[in-house]
Formats: C-alpha cells, structure tokens, sequence
C-alpha cells in the first residue's frame, strides 16, 4: 500500500515522511525533556519552554503527516474502485457471464470495505511507525549495547508473531473464500424470494440446509483466526512489558548504565507501549487488507490479461458514410457455441447469414432453446462470434472497434435493469420527449422528470419496462431491439407499442428488432426471423397479412 502510494504522489509521501519523522524527533524530545526533569540535569525554567515548544511541534507535524496520508489512502481507494468498475465495464460480457456476479459483487463491496478500513488506519500505523524507528534510534545514540539487545529481542519477538499468525491467516483467507458462496446464496435468497415465499417447505431447505451451515462456517473461521490474532496481538504487547523488565532489572547487571540514562530509556520504551499496541491492534485489519487486495489483483489480472477489448480507432461512422450498395448489417456465416445440457454437446448458433437494411422492423421468433437471445448477443455485439463475421454498413467489426459498435444500438432486454437517471442528451428536449413517452405509456401520473431522473422506479413489473422502453428511446440510437418487451403488458399496451411506438420508429429510420410470442401483431414486421434448435428461417409477412411461407433457408449444416 505504501508503495502505491508513492507512486500516486511521491512529492506528498516524502512530505508526510518528513512531518512524520519530525513528529517522532518531537516525541523523543518530549521523552527526554521529562527525564532530564526527572534526573534534575537542568533548571525547571529552562525546560519548561522546551517541552511546549516540542510538545506542540509533535502535535502539528503528527498531524500533518497524517492528514498527507488520509488524502492518499482515500485517493488511492478512489482510483481503485473506478478503475474496477472501468475494467468491467470493458470486460467481455460473456467473460463476465463466466465469472459470476456473486464473485464481482464481493469484490466491489466487501473487498473493496475492507481494504478502505486497512486504508483509513494507514495514517495511524504509519506515524506511530516512524516514532517506534526514532525512538529505537535515540536508544542507539545513548547505548548501542543496550539498542543491540532489544533490537535482538524485537527481532526474536517479530519473527515469532509472523510464524505464529500463518494460522489464523490461513483461517482469514478460508473465512474470505466463504464470502463468495455466501454472496450467491443471497443473491438467490432475493432474486427467488417469490418462489420461496410460495413454498415453506423449500425456503425452510434454502435457510436450514443451505444458508445457516454457510453463515456457520463463516462465523467459525473468523472467529478462529481473530481469537489467534486476538492472542498473539495480546502476547505481543505482554513481551513488550518484558523487554522493560529485562532492561530494568536484568540489563544493569549485564551492562551497567548511569541513572539518568536508565530513566531516559525507561520512560522512552513507556512512551513506545502506545504506538505499539496501536500497530499491534491494527495488524488484524491489514491482514484482512492483504487478502482483500490479493482478490482485487487477482480479479485485475483477470480483467486485463488476454480478455478485455483493447482500445481501437473510432469506428467508421456507417450513417455519415455509407458505403453504397451495401446493406446496414450484415451476417457472414456467423457461429456461436453456447454450453449445452452436456460439455461434450454444446449449443451452437449458425451459420447464420442474414442481411438487414436500414429502416426494416425485424421480428425474431421461435421456441424456447432455439437461439433467440444468443443471436440477440451477437446484434449488440455483447457476444463475439467464434466463426464469420459481422458487417455494419460496409464495415467489418472486429475486437478493435467492438466497442464503438454497440454504441449504434440501444436494447431493452427481458431482464432489464432500470436506472433511476436519465443518461443521456440535452435535459430540456430530454424533459419534454420523456413527459411525452410517459403521458403515450399511461405513466404521466406516477412518474415526472425531475434534473434528468425519474421520480421514481417503485412500480409494477410492466411499468417499470414501459419506462425502461422511455429510456431507451431518450438515447435516439439508430438500431433497437426489444426482448419480449410486450410480455408483460396489458392489451391496450401491446397494441400502443405494435401499432404505433414500432411504426414511429421506423418512419424515423431507424432499424428494429423485436424478439416476440405475439403472433397477433406479427403483420406488422417487415421481415419475420424464425429460428429452431440454433438454425435459422426468414419469413415474410405482407402487409396486414400472416406468414406466407419460406423464402429464404440458411444451410442447416
């Protein structure tokens, strides 16, 4: 920590070592000071002065030099979660499909907590480092013999507490392990809730079998490792009353010393108990911290090496220039694998070879399992193909310019998440084009725009994706797709969206596709995609008529 606090702003870390090592040279002056007093080796008058003087540059430099570090601790934490939150966001999708949201949960909460703890002692530990090094350096200006056998004793001391808390280390890193399995337990406990509100008999299994031995493990392994802590913190502080009562009673007879540097060194290692039992103390925690931060690189690792998309030249903008006869998107002999029920059987989408022209309504249909949302993925650019590839108006995407190709799309999933913020354009058009959405959506007299927010997401599941269809139109993107979208809407709702949101769209130019059930309104496509087992059919449906029959059939090889 301390290094990367260096490299973060080494003019004001040496600033906080200077102030620091002052502050210590105050510390032991006041220590000396007392003793001189003590052994009456100079007049009252004199020393008086001087021990305010040393008392009050003790206090401002201490403080200074953790005010420094305050700043740098809590910059550094800054930086550390977004910087995070950047690199998931660069993440693959299908990367972090992988790796779990329960797993980045924790990381981004617990983790990072834990680390802002260890962070916000830094200060304390630092200081109360260096006055322990300047006092242990006084001693060696008074008597090297005796700076030499308690170096030797703190030495022994250390070694001893670092061999000694591997256990409870050991029992800390399994404790964090258990955070993970936790995590995806509540996360299950509230995204089933409804499910195990519905069935006592399996929410009692999902608390007593699944939840309550995890908590219980939990709480042993922490309990474990902070009990050895705990001990070998307390045994520490327990050798340091020794080391005064060897120097006191043992070291004369061995080494000899005049009396005013026995009480010097007497009231100096008083003076160290509280910056040791501070250090001491705050040892858990930075263990804690080590095992935090060991997590974080290691998702950073993750995140960096060999998966995240690197930054390419902005992509060739398709609507400013176009490339003339070519269609908007295309699909060359696309593939996707997906697992399956089986490792050794995968799910496989493709080839898919497709062409979409600006302006077209597209509805994608077909059964559960068949590829819908998969080939969904691979429109955003969420998913990347593993065989073909994808053109946008003339221009092949590829891991380069990925990134500047979703920003031509804008979607509403089925499994949407709603912000409570409008993220986008110029707040006063934004204001009357939501207020305009919301009174066509029926929601005109729950929800109002206030400094770019909705006043509020507390609605019923169709609701809350008529707004999030109202965010998605606020953010005026060339290309939509809907995934069952109307699913959850009433009749009058479907039929606004079918009959006249869909239309709106188009006449604006834009290029949509709709992922639906409703084959009621399937007339009011341009183009009907059917898929079945990963292969793919493409229909026509005339106006205000049905399916007519394949035109059109991609190999089913």
């Amino acid at each position: 920590m301390l290094n990367d606090l260096y490299r973060q702003s080494w003019p004001r870390f040496l600033f906080a070592v200077v102030t620091g090592l002052l502050s210590g040279l105050a510390g032991a002056g006041v220590v000396s000071v007392i003793s001189d007093c003590a052994s009456s080796t100079a007049p009252v008058r004199t020393l008086a002065p001087l021990f305010f003087l040393v008392c009050i540059v003790q206090v401002l430099c201490k403080s200074f030099s953790q005010l420094t570090l305050m700043r740098l601790t809590q910059e550094a934490v800054y930086r550390l979660r977004i910087e995070l939150c950047r690199k998931v966001l660069a993440m693959p999708y299908r990367k972090l499909e992988d790796m779990g949201k329960a797993r980045l949960l924790a990381i981004l909460t617990t983790d990072i907590s834990t680390y802002t703890q260890a962070a916000q002692l830094m200060p304390s530990i630092f200081s109360n480092g260096i006055v322990i090094v300047v006092c242990l350096c006084y001693v060696a200006l008074m008597s090297w013999k005796i700076f030499c056998c308690l170096a030797l004793l703190l030495a022994l001391g250390t070694s001893g507490y670092s061999f000694a808390s591997r256990w409870p280390t050991r029992q800390m890193h399994k404790a964090r392990e258990q955070i993970d399995v936790l995590f995806r337990l509540f996360r299950s406990l509230l995204e089933g809730i409804r499910e195990l509100q519905l069935n006592a008999s399996r929410a009692g299994h999902f608390i007593d079998q699944l939840v309550d031995p995890s908590a219980k493990h939990f709480r042993s392994l922490y309990v474990r490792a902070m009990v050895g802590y705990t001990f070998f913190d307390n045994l520490g502080g327990a050798l340091f009353f020794l080391v005064i009562g060897l120097l006191l009673f043992v070291m004369p007879i061995w080494l000899p010393q005049p009396p005013n540097v026995m009480i010097t060194l007497t009231f100096l290692l008083l003076y160290l108990i509280s910056p040791v039992g501070e250090v001491m103390a705050a040892l858990p925690s930075v263990r804690q911290s080590e095992i935090a931060l060991g997590r974080i690189r290691q998702l950073e690792a993750e995140l960096t090496v060999g998966h995240g998309e690197p930054v390419g030249p902005p992509f060739v903008d398709p609507f400013s220039h176009p490339v003339s006869g070519a269609p908007l998107l295309r699909f060359e002999a696309v593939y996707h694998n997906f697992p399956g029920l089986t490792e050794d059987k995968p799910f496989v989408l493709g080839p898919i070879d497709l062409s979409v022209e600006k302006g077209e309504l597209l509805f994608i249909v077909g059964g559960n399992g068949s590829g819908k949302t998969t080939l969904a993925m691979l429109l955003l650019g969420l998913y990347a193909p593993e065989q073909g590839r994808i053109v946008l108006n003339g221009v092949g995407v590829d891991r380069l310019n990925l990134g500047h190709y979703r920003q031509y799309f804008s979607a509403v999933f089925s499994d949407f998440h709603l912000f409570d913020e409008i993220l986008c354009g110029d707040q006063r058009e934004i204001a009357t084009k939501a207020t305009n959405y919301l009174e066509k959506l029926g929601l005109a007299h729950k929800v109002r725009i206030e400094s770019s927010r909705f006043s509020t997401t507390s609605l019923s599941l169709g609701q809350r994706k008529r707004m999030a269809l109202v965010s998605s139109y606020l953010e005026d993107r060339p290309i939509y797709l809907f995934d069952e979208w109307a699913a959850d809407q009433d009749p009058a709702f479907k039929r606004v969206f079918y009959t006249e949101l869909l239309p709106e769209l188009k006449r604006a130019g834009k290029t949509v596709f709709v992922i639906s059930h409703d084959d009621t309104y399937f007339h009011c496509a341009d183009r009907i995609v059917r898929l079945a087992e990963g292969k793919l059919i493409i229909n026509r449906a005339p106006s205000g008529g049905s399916d007519v029959g394949i035109i059109q059939s991609a190999s089913l090889a």
